[in-house]
C-alpha cells in the first residue's frame, strides 16, 4: 500500500493494514485506545529511573538530564546571527534585531519522541557541564540580543536556566530570553519562565506534537495533559508571550489533530501565533517521507478556521 507515493512496509500490528516499519501502527488506528499498548513497546519505562519528590516535570522521575541542578547544567551554546531560523523568527521582535541570538541548547528531554528532530540531545553523557557564570561571561557580549532556550528540552534543567536567566537580565535589562519547549514542565517553574519573557520582551513557544491523547503518546511516549494546563496557565498570568508549532507528521498529525490543536488555541485568543512545520525523515522514524503538500494545504486551511497567525515553517523541504 502506498500513501502519497511513498510505501508503507509493515502491517498495523491492530488492524493489518499497511503500515510504517518504524511505527507499526496505521494512521486510523493511532488514535484508538489499542495504541496504547503498542506505545509501551516503543518507549522505555517511564518510572524505571524514579526518584521520590521529583517534580521537575509531568514524568515525575529523575529523568534523563541533570534535573534540578540550580548551578550547572549539560549543554552547549553558540551564537546565531540574528534573525536565526528560531521558529517564532516569522513574528519575533528578535528577528528585527541585529546582532546574534545567544542558542542554549540543554541535553536530555523529558519525552521520547520517535522523531526527534534535535535527537542528538539523547548523549548527554558526552557533553560536558557548563556553570551559571560561564553562561553568564557569554551573554554579557554586546553582540548577544537575545537568548533561545531549547534542546531536547528545557524543563529537566529549569532550575539552572532560570538562575542564569535571572542573573543575565540584572546586567542586560535590554536581553530578550525566549523559551522553546514540550510544555510538561513544573507548572510553578513554567511560570516563572514565562514571566522572565514577559519582562523582556521574549517568547514562550510550546510544541504541541498532537491532539488526540492516545496519538501523542504513540509519538511521545507521554501524555499531554500537563502541556494543555501549563498552556492555560500561563494564558491567564502572561498571555502576550505565548505561541505554538506542530510538526506535521505524515499521515499522522493530519488535518484533524491540527484543528483540534487550534481550536484549544484560539479558546484563549485567536491572535495567538501559531506555525505548522513541515517535517524531515529522522531519529527512529527516518522511513517516512517529507510532509505531503496537500497535507500541509488542509492542515493550514484547518488551522485558519480558528486562528488569524498562521504560519507554515520549513517550506525549503518542499523545495518552495
Amino acid at each position: 500500500m502506498r500513501r502519497g507515493g511513498t510505501a508503507f512496509s509493515s502491517k498495523c500490528k491492530i488492524c493489518g493494514k499497511a503500515a510504517p516499519f518504524s511505527l507499526p501502527v496505521c494512521p486510523e488506528c493511532s488514535k484508538k485506545d489499542a495504541a496504547l499498548e503498542i506505545a509501551t513497546s516503543l518507549h522505555p519505562p517511564l518510572y524505571e529511573k524514579r526518584v521520590e519528590g521529583c517534580n521537575l516535570c509531568s514524568n515525575k522521575c529523575s529523568g534523563i538530564a541533570l534535573c534540578g541542578k540550580p548551578e550547572y547544567g549539560k549543554l552547549t551554546y553558540y551564537e546565531d546571527p540574528l534573525p536565526t531560523n528560531c521558529c517564532n523568527a516569522w513574528f519575533c521582535n528578535g528577528s528585527k534585531l541585529t546582532g546574534t541570538n545567544l542558542a542554549v541548547f540543554y541535553y536530555g528531554c523529558n519525552f521520547d519522541c520517535l522523531y526527534c528532530q534535535n535527537w542528538t540531545h539523547k548523549y548527554f553523557e558526552d557533553v560536558r557541564t557548563v556553570s551559571v557564570d560561564e553562561l553568564l561571561r557569554a551573554a554579557k557580549n554586546f553582540r548577544v540580543r537575545c537568548v533561545c532556550h531549547f534542546g531536547g528540552s528545557p524543563e529537566p534543567q529549569l532550575p539552572f536556566a532560570l538562575k542564569f536567566s535571572r542573573k543575565a537580565l540584572e546586567f542586560r535589562e535590554d536581553l530578550m530570553i525566549c523559551w522553546e519547549w514540550n510544555g510538561a514542565g513544573n507548572t510553578s517553574l513554567a511560570l516563572k519562565a514565562a514571566e522572565l519573557s514577559s519582562r523582556s520582551g521574549g517568547t514562550v513557544k510550546f510544541d504541541l506534537k498532537a491532539w488526540n491523547p492516545n496519538l501523542h503518546v504513540l509519538l511521545t511516549g507521554r501524555d499531554n495533559e500537563r502541556v494543555k494546563d501549563n498552556f492555560e496557565r500561563i494564558y491567564d498570568k502572561h498571555g502576550e508571550v505565548l505561541s505554538a508549532t506542530t510538526l506535521l507528521v505524515p499521515y499522522y498529525v493530519d488535518e484533524e489533530e491540527v484543528e483540534g490543536i487550534a481550536r484549544f488555541i484560539s479558546s484563549f485568543s485567536t491572535e495567538i501565533p501559531y506555525s505548522l512545520l513541515v517535517f524531515h525523515p529522522d531519529y527512529r522514524m527516518s522511513d517516512f517521507p517529507v510532509t505531503p503538500v496537500q497535507q500541509v494545504k488542509r492542515c493550514y486551511k484547518a488551522a485558519k478556521k480558528h486562528l488569524k497567525n498562521v504560519n507554515i515553517g520549513n517550506l525549503h523541504l518542499l523545495g518552495l
